[in-house]
């Protein structure tokens, strides 16, 4: 099956509109046509399935025939993820752990990132096209942050950190209270790792140090090891 998106904005009473790339892949690429059967979904719970009404050199317009409703899980997972410099590299970790399921993913530059900027536009599309792909129902809100500290804050308090550390000192385990918090925030830092005063913020925030092994991890490898680790414990 193909899932196709399309902002919320664009569904009014049964009708459905898919515009831009969606409309280009559904039209064009695909070959679609008036009375085809399509599932969209809108990224924030629903998946419909509609049928091509009409088809323009703009949009895409499909009347609803269904609707399936998906309630969001708890607990609410961010990914806090430390910059990588390869663009591939970063978007791999991205479209991994929308694929795994998290919530949010902030970016952020660490004290020890290579410098380098990003794309954000690439970032969202690939997690839009990593949620279509896996068949998900929730659209990953995308942030980027220029430091750590600037990451937290988007937050808040009320929630349970829990961040990669290479290191063994200091390793310890979440709570069974915070196992069970409503929204828990997954760090992993950069290639270069958390800086001392990184590990300061971690650390005052209550952050729980989470080791993944004694073998060095890249980046991407880190975060959704992390993730899927977390999401693991919750079955």
């Amino acid at each position: 099956m193909n899932q196709f998106y399309t902002d919320p904005k664009n569904i009014v009473g049964d009708r459905i509109r898919l515009v831009d790339q969606e409309s280009k892949h559904a039209s064009k690429v695909l070959r679609k046509n008036v009375g085809d059967i399509l599932y969209v979904t809108d990224g924030v719970g629903n998946r419909f399935q509609c049928q091509i009404s009409e088809i323009t050199k703009r949009d895409v317009v499909c009347t609803i025939q269904d609707r399936e409703t998906e309630v969001r899980t708890k607990p609410h997972v961010t990914l806090i993820l430390g910059l990588i410099k390869k663009r591939d590299r970063l978007e791999f970790a991205v479209e991994k752990s929308t694929e795994l399921g998290v919530d949010r993913i902030i970016i952020f530059r660490g004290d020890y990132s290579e410098k380098g900027n990003v794309r954000m536009d690439r970032v969202e599309a690939t997690v839009l096209s990593a949620m279509k792909q896996s068949l998900r129902l929730f659209l990953p809100q995308v942030d980027f942050s220029e430091n750590l500290d600037q990451a937290l804050s988007l937050i808040g308090e009320e929630l349970t950190i829990i961040y990669a550390d290479e290191t063994k000192e200091g390793t310890k385990k979440p709570s069974n209270d915070a196992d069970r918090t409503d929204r828990v925030s997954l760090v992993v830092g950069p290639e270069g790792g958390f800086s001392k005063k990184e590990r300061e913020l971690l650390a005052r925030k209550g952050g729980f140090a989470f080791s993944l092994g004694n073998k060095r991890l890249r980046t991407e490898t880190a975060a959704i090891t992390i993730v899927d680790r977390y999401k693991n414990s919750l079955q």
